[in-house]
């Protein structure tokens, strides 16, 4: 009776270890099955994704291939359920191998949703303007716009200095010519009854060689002009510039005097045609040297 328990016991623990060895064994033969499937689909998602970016078959030809590896490489899990000798595994193991098929069936349609969308290859066009570096229209044009300013802005200046020199030869010869006109109606212009004062007045209104010479004969020149009892009055009828340097100008000026005088001329006019040289100093422009024109 004793053996009886005791076989019986035994017939418990090897039942039990087969089972357990059975358990793990259909868990092995799981987690193969499982890296297979894994393995199976990584190759199509990316057979999938090449044939989208490139469009050639020369990827799905490659994928093609790769799977018949994989096929031929795969687990047969069949041979471990010859080994089983407990049907209870056996269905357990089937119960979780359609549960994994239909979770992993699940995880490659989310996989497939969530998949990034592969864009279209580049035009040529597009593909050489990012190799060359060529710049966009919008560049260029904000590029040309600034060039435009920029020579309108250049062109603007120019045109404004060349006024403003314009403008400034123009007050520059005004004044030249406004100092020979009053220095030849000074000259022109005498009065024995002031013959000094007037004398002295040519005299203010000349400078440099003009002013030396007509100095050292003011005192016989004022003595003619009292004696003769002369009375001259001058006009200028014209005046322009010559030529015109930085301080001094040519001016070449038309004039008439009208002359009376103790000899018997009254109101005599005279013409006189001449080419004054305008100095300017300290900022007045006063006659340096005259010259009698035929």
């Amino acid at each position: 009776m004793a053996e009886t328990d005791d076989d019986a016991v035994t017939s418990k623990a090897e039942a039990l270890a087969l089972a357990l060895e059975a358990e793990a064994q259909a868990a092995e033969a799981e987690a193969l099955a499982a890296a297979a499937r894994a393995k199976a689909r990584a190759a199509r998602l990316r057979r999938e994704a090449l044939a989208v970016s490139s469009g050639d078959t020369e990827y799905d030809e490659y994928a093609d291939d790769y799977e018949d590896d994989e096929e031929d490489e795969d687990y047969d899990d069949s041979e471990y359920y010859e080994d089983v000798e407990d049907a209870e595994h056996a269905e357990y193991y089937e119960d979780a191998e359609d549960y994994d098929e239909a979770a992993n069936y699940d995880e490659s349609a989310n996989y497939n949703e969530s998949a990034p969308v592969v864009e279209g290859p580049l035009s040529r066009r597009e593909r050489m303007r990012n190799s060359f570096g060529v710049p966009k229209l919008s560049t260029l044009a904000k590029l040309a716009a600034v060039l435009v300013i920029c020579a309108f802005i250049g062109t603007s200046g120019y045109f404004v200095w060349q006024h403003h020199q314009a403008n400034e030869r123009e007050e520059k010869s005004a004044a030249f010519i406004a100092g020979a006109k009053k220095g030849v109606v000074n000259m022109t212009s005498l009065d024995y009854k002031k013959a000094k004062d007037d004398v002295q007045r040519v005299i203010d209104s000349s400078t440099g060689e003009f002013r030396d010479d007509f100095q050292q004969r003011a005192a016989d020149f004022t003595k003619v002009v009292e004696q003769s009892k002369v009375v001259t009055e001058g006009t200028v009828n014209a005046a322009a510039v010559e030529s015109m340097d930085g301080r001094s100008a040519l001016v070449l000026v038309s004039a008439t005097s009208r002359v009376t005088n103790s000899t018997g001329a009254k109101e005599e006019p005279r013409t006189w045609r001449l080419r004054v040289t305008v100095t300017e100093e300290d900022g007045q422009y006063k006659m340096s040297k005259v010259e009698f024109v035929p």
